[in-house]
């Protein structure tokens, strides 16, 4: 007499294994989501208290230089010469009054820089947040359009935007 051994999973073991893994894959994936935003967020703000540290550091210098503290126009040469080109190389970079981190999902953000006072803040009463700032000021509409009709900033028409504008800190991403 044979015995007849079966051997595997039968198709109700093989269903409830996939309804299982679908189950712990719709919980894990928003949560996994929201970790790397808040990750992103946590590597903005070593960056920024990075820099905060970076620029009291050179107005020392200074200070022991000429006896006058000051800051560095551009807030990365303050930082060592492997850190300011690591940064600036990636999605970092300043742009004359703000410093802007293109996120992942390519939003931009800003952090105020004041070159006479050494400050890294956001737009708000509280100047020790680092927090990001989206700024939506009422004339970015009109920059956004007209970004939209050039392709980039570079074809709209010389002078259009003049300097007291900070364009750089409308976010068109939407």
């Amino acid at each position: 007499m044979k015995k007849i051994f079966n051997k595997g999973f039968t198709l109700i073991e093989l269903v409830i294994i996939m309804v299982i893994l679908g189950i712990l894959a719709a919980v894990a994936v928003p949560r996994l989501g929201s970790s790397i935003g808040s990750s992103e967020v946590a590597a903005e703000d070593a960056v920024i208290g990075n820099l905060r540290s970076a620029l009291e550091v050179y107005a020392m210098d200074k200070v022991v230089e000429n006896s006058s503290k000051s800051y560095p126009t551009n807030p990365f040469n303050a930082l060592d010469d492997k850190s300011r080109i690591k940064l600036t190389g990636t999605s970092w970079s300043y742009g004359g009054t703000s410093i802007s981190h293109l996120r992942n999902d390519n939003s931009s953000v800003y952090w105020t820089y004041n070159s006479t006072t050494g400050e890294i803040s956001s737009s708000g009463s509280d100047a020790d947040n680092s927090d990001p700032v989206y700024v939506n000021h009422d004339w970015c509409a009109s920059y956004c359009y007209d970004l939209n009709q050039y392709g980039s900033f570079e074809n709209i028409p010389n002078g259009w935007w003049p300097p007291e504008y900070p364009v750089q800190e409308c976010d068109c991403s939407q």
